[in-house]
């Protein structure tokens, strides 16, 4: 998981529990500079996450319930679709996916972390409940 996905794993918790904020109270929370809670909410606004409110104050909001948002979800918001065919030590270098035997082991490894995290709510990370 990149950088980029943990501060939008940030920002998306921070609006589940405030609903509506404006930028420089999300960074101010966060610990984040407030020009990079610009571009990942600009990220996460392009896939349906987050709403621009505008008005006035100019603030954010969740664009769903937090129970139908997941960590997937934003992770891929920011990241991209995770890839589970490549190798998980040395992705893009090794080429020998079909004869290794530790390739099989990391697909199962990435499709586990994957169905995980597709589980994970921001609701349920709220209450304490991990699980859909």
């Amino acid at each position: 998981m990149s950088r980029q996905a943990d501060y939008a794993i940030r920002v998306v918790l921070d609006l589940s529990v405030h609903r509506e904020a404006r930028i420089k109270e999300i960074a101010r929370r966060q610990h984040l500079s407030p020009s990079y809670v610009g571009r990942i909410s600009q990220r996460l606004a392009k896939t349906g996450i987050l709403e621009n409110r505008r008005g006035r104050l100019g603030c954010l909001g969740l664009a769903c319930s937090p129970d139908q948002i997941t960590l997937l979800d934003v992770i891929e918001a920011v990241d991209g679709p995770v890839n589970v065919d490549r190798c998980l030590l040395a992705p893009d270098e090794c080429g020998r996916e079909p004869s290794c035997p530790v390739y099989k082991v990391g697909q199962e490894v990435l499709l586990v972390g994957m169905a995980k995290l597709s589980g994970v709510t921001f609701a349920g990370l709220l209450n304490g409940d991990q699980t859909k």
